[in-house]
């Protein structure tokens, strides 16, 4: 991935865990998927 879309890439993924309120410094971007997915699926149950 060029070095550009890296950085974006990891200012978009800090961006949205700010939003989130998620703990920038101790998790992963999977862990932050994760996340997402949960929320997404109790919203749409």
């Amino acid at each position: 991935m060029p070095k550009e879309l890296q950085k974006a890439h990891n200012e978009n993924n800090i961006a949205v865990m700010k939003a989130y309120g998620f703990d920038i410094k101790n998790m992963s971007e999977a862990d932050c998927v994760v996340a997402l997915m949960k929320m997404y699926n109790e919203l749409t149950s």
